[in-house]
């Protein structure tokens, strides 16, 4: 190792700074000048509201009449809120700035504490417009901008309507992956001010006003709230106290007050139109909402039918959208929602659900009722308890108040577990989980069998990863693949196989099945040439040790098409991540993660190439380091400076847990061995035994991450990254597995898997789809864990 390279790998008590090269200086722009006083005047509007309070009887004063504070000092008090609220928006305005050209969306905000954040076009999830009343009279507009893996929603307030629309436009078809001249876009076709859709819109929904009040005037919410509070006004007047109940009853008018708003102003004038880039969702009596829908975005459906609404034959249909993360069907600030039709009668919920599944045929899935015993645990809905799917779409119902029809394409669902509470465990029932990204989709099939339970899982499994791979092959066959897809069609080509050959992968590699007996693992494009190489060397010492289980063997590597790939030994069995989603009994989940851990532990048996410290996968590997400290934090060095910003946001003592994890890694005697790195449930293949437990098959997947190190490494990973799948996360496993390596290793061990916990929050905090992980794990205490050594 360099100088340089112990510089930097041995000053771990620092964060690494973000190094970055020196952009060309970019014109940048501000929102509109009237942002200030448009937010002004929202916050003027609120004060009234709040200050109507002010106008409730106060029978106190023996007048039983209103009373209001003295005029001069209730104006004083607004006209300083006012100009106090002007002047913040003053500045917000003054120092936010944005770039959206053909290279970068950037924007750049604060005042003391300047950010400035950097999304890849690909990283857009949706554009939506919202035009509040103040700024739909000055022909103003907000730019919403939904990015996903985590990341915040962008504001643009306030920005001119048709320069809005056009910067929508054209960054939707970046988010498509395609190219795009903002230039071009700038010329587009003009929207309509009162519907934000252009001629070339084809509106397929159009909803009725009669038809929105009368679904809102018989929906549970408005019959419940409005019985409450005319009972209450009732009871009152006639027992003579109104004037006494009348505090208590403004909240409830306000809460009706604030429906009419939410169902029926913010959905007047509904419109469910199809753009080039998807569906267009129009809406707004006072306030205009226009709301981008990509096809592709779209995870589930849901499909509701209150008991009043039946007689009328309408629906309502809601969707889960990737991006959104919110289970709130709708609200009340003009926010997108998920609603895709806020009622619907029989034709548009067809045209709809033609849409966005078509070719699927729902009334032709044959649906599977609930045993009968599941009347006991369910006695109220029982019968409403069904399940169905064919080789597109799972579909669940329940519900007897308000039917409930859950649809999840099988490309879109992303894991699957069974449930079984004690009364469940008794009388042989289950429910299978279909888990969607959070959103108002709830797909359960309630009460199973348990056989029928397992069975349904483990097949739901299967139709996923074929549909997946079909799906892959349908974007690749309707002409639109990119040079990425075409290069990797032509590698799967020259081994004869097509993407259906799919097994699974992550963000470095993909593995196809060739045969019963080999795999092809494809890497990402981009990846270092040393890579394959250095498995390759890894597999070839591997060789010749028996760990009871698998590793990877390398057959052969080679580079086809721009795409570097290997061919290795295929290890049989599926990912314990499977099968623990489909084992609900505790005892039989244990066992498996005893043998789990177990395999973790034999991996240090393999021998490494070098002596001491190393990485031994990627640049310049095997790379030596002094001390176990200074390995990590070169490690560390290459993944947490990207992220360090938004860490230090939500973890202000950030600084103090670095210097807690390498004031314990200084301390730490050990002896390198081998290291996985990310070891967890999805790399490790098992067979399922007779008695339905798990056995270890295979430990795959060894990359960058794989290191030699403190072999009590892959001993917290087994542990910690128990809760990184909610399909995988039962109550009580991770702690549970962390007494079982206690009573093999030590007492001293609970302290050091504390210690690997956070080092692996800090190391994949950069992974957008973790990051929260990462934070909950940073939050944890090593001083409490410490005293128990």
């Amino acid at each position: 190792m360099t100088d340089q390279d112990h510089d930097q790998a041995t000053a771990p008590a620092e964060l690494a700074p973000v190094v970055e090269g020196a952009p060309a200086v970019k014109q940048t722009e501000r929102p509109h000048p009237l942002t200030p006083f448009i937010r002004g005047w929202l916050v003027l509007v609120a004060i009234i509201v709040a200050g109507g309070r002010e106008l409730i009887p106060d029978s106190s004063n023996g007048r039983g009449g209103f009373v209001l504070p003295e005029l001069r000092w209730l104006l004083l008090g607004i006209a300083v809120i006012v100009i106090l609220a002007a002047a913040v928006g003053f500045v917000s305005w003054y120092f936010t700035r944005f770039v959206i050209d053909d290279e970068e969306l950037r924007v750049e905000t604060g005042a003391i504490f300047k950010s400035s954040k950097k999304v890849p076009f690909e990283r857009l999830q949706s554009v939506d417009i919202i035009q509040p009343f103040a700024a739909r009279i000055f022909g103003l507009v907000e730019l919403r901008l939904e990015v996903g893996a985590g990341d915040n929603t962008i504001k643009l307030r306030y920005l001119q309507r048709d320069r809005a629309a056009r910067l929508r436009d054209y960054l939707l078809v970046r988010a498509h992956g395609e190219q795009s001249s903002l230039h071009g876009a700038e010329h587009g076709e003009k929207t309509s001010a009162f519907t934000d859709l252009r001629q070339s819109d084809r509106p397929l929904v159009v909803i009725n006003p009669a038809m929105l009040v009368g679904s809102f005037l018989l929906s549970s919410e408005f019959l419940i709230t409005a019985f409450l509070t005319v009972g209450a006004l009732v009871v009152t007047g006639v027992l003579g106290v109104i004037i006494y109940a009348l505090p208590g009853l403004v909240p409830a008018v306000i809460g009706l007050v604030s429906l009419v708003g939410r169902r029926l102003i913010a959905m007047f004038n509904f419109t469910l139109a199809e753009s080039s880039r998807g569906l267009r969702i129009t809406r707004g009596l006072t306030a205009l909402t226009s709301q981008s829908v990509p096809l592709d975005r779209i995870q589930g459906l849901s499909v509701s039918q209150p008991m009043l609404w039946r007689r009328l034959g309408w629906w309502r249909v809601d969707v889960d959208i990737l991006g959104y993360g919110t289970s709130e069907g709708e609200n009340n600030d003009n926010n997108a929602t998920s609603v895709l039709l806020p009622v619907a009668n029989k034709d548009q919920l067809q045209v709809t659900l033609d849409r966005v599944l078509p070719g699927v045929d729902l009334s032709a899935i044959e649906l599977h009722p609930s045993p009968r015993r599941a009347r006991w645990p369910a006695w109220y809905n029982f019968w409403t308890l069904k399940y169905g799917y064919d080789d597109r779409v799972l579909i669940t119902e329940h519900g007897w108040l308000t039917h409930r029809r859950d649809i999840v394409p099988h490309a879109k669902s992303q894991s699957v577990r069974i449930e079984q509470g004690p009364w469940q465990r008794g009388l042989r029932l289950a429910d299978v989980h279909v888990d969607t990204p959070k959103g108002p989709v709830n797909a359960v099939a309630r009460q199973l069998d348990e056989t029928a339970a397992r069975e349904l899982a483990l097949t739901q499994l299967d139709r996923a990863r074929t549909a997946r791979a079909a799906d892959r092959q349908r974007r690749l066959s309707a002409g639109r693949p990119g040079a990425t897809d075409r290069d990797e069609l032509a590698v799967l080509d020259r081994f004869r196989i097509g993407p259906e050959a799919l097994l699974g992968g992550g963000s470095e590699s993909q593995v196809f099945a060739l045969d019963d007996d080999r795999v092809l693992r494809l890497q990402a494009p981009g990846a270092r040439p040393e890579v394959a190489a250095q498995r390759r060397a890894l597999a070839d010492l591997w060789a010749a040790v028996d760990l009871g289980y698998a590793v990877p063997r390398v057959l052969d590597a080679g580079e086809f098409a721009g795409r570097r790939y290997t061919v290795e030994h295929r290890i049989e069995g599926e990912e314990l991540r499977d099968h623990l989603a489909a084992t609900p009994d505790e005892g039989l989940r244990r066992l498996s993660l005893e043998r789990y851990l177990t395999a973790a532990m034999d991996l240090q048996r393999l021998p490494v190439p070098v002596a001491g410290f190393a990485q031994l996968i990627g640049p310049d590997a095997p790379r030596r380091f002094d001390t176990l400290a200074d390995l990590l934090a070169a490690q560390l060095h290459r993944t947490v400076g990207s992220v360090r910003p938004r860490l230090e946001a939500d973890l202000p003592d950030l600084t103090e847990r670095w210097q807690q994890l390498f004031d314990a890694l200084a301390r730490r005697q050990t002896w390198p061995a081998l290291v996985h790195g990310d070891y967890f449930p999805g790399n490790v293949l098992v067979r399922r035994e007779p008695d339905g437990s798990a056995c270890v098959t295979g430990v795959v997947d060894f990359s960058p991450h794989t290191l030699a190190a403190d072999p009590m490494m892959d001993v917290a990973g087994a542990i910690a990254f128990l809760g990184l799948e909610s399909r995988t996360a039962h109550p009580g496993d991770e702690e549970w597995l962390t007494d079982l390596a206690v009573a093999r290793l030590g007492d001293e061990a609970r302290f050091w898997i504390e210690v690997y916990r956070r080092f692996y929050a800090f190391y994949f905090a950069e992974d957008p789809a973790i990051y929260d992980w990462s934070v909950e794990q940073l939050r944890r205490d090593l001083r409490g864990t410490e005293t128990r050594r």
